[in-house]
């Protein structure tokens, strides 16, 4: 009995390490999986990007806000307006897109401050 229970020990032992690996790589997305992304951003029409971090999108250019974007995040362009002026790193900016954040799904407005014209 007493040498069972050494075994069993044993074996108690190793298999975390041995399993652990096989966890991680389970969870770590892969290559086919980011370039699955990116298509799904380029298909279906003008696509653009979002620059910056917590980036209010909202009802109306200026208006109430019904989201947040943020860097990486994939956004479908609608179209683009004039709205309240926006204090950017470059000077101010009037001009207002219509997007859908596509991991969000949320459609609404972005200053041109945060996004790439398409």
């Amino acid at each position: 009995m007493h040498t069972f229970r050494k075994g069993l020990l044993a074996v108690a032992a190793v298999f975390p390490l041995v399993c652990a690996p096989m966890a991680a790589a389970s969870t770590t997305p892969s290559v086919s999986d980011a370039e699955a992304a990116q298509e799904q951003c380029r298909s279906g029409g003008p696509h653009t990007g979002f620059f910056g971090t917590n980036i209010n999108m909202r009802r109306t250019p200026g208006g109430m806000v019904i989201g947040e974007a943020n860097s990486g995040d994939c956004a479908y362009w609608y179209e683009a307006t004039s709205g309240p002026e926006v204090p950017c790193w470059y000077g101010p900016e009037d001009v207002w897109h219509l997007v859908k954040n596509k991991r969000t799904n949320v459609v609404g407005y972005v200053s041109a401050c945060y996004i790439a014209t398409p």
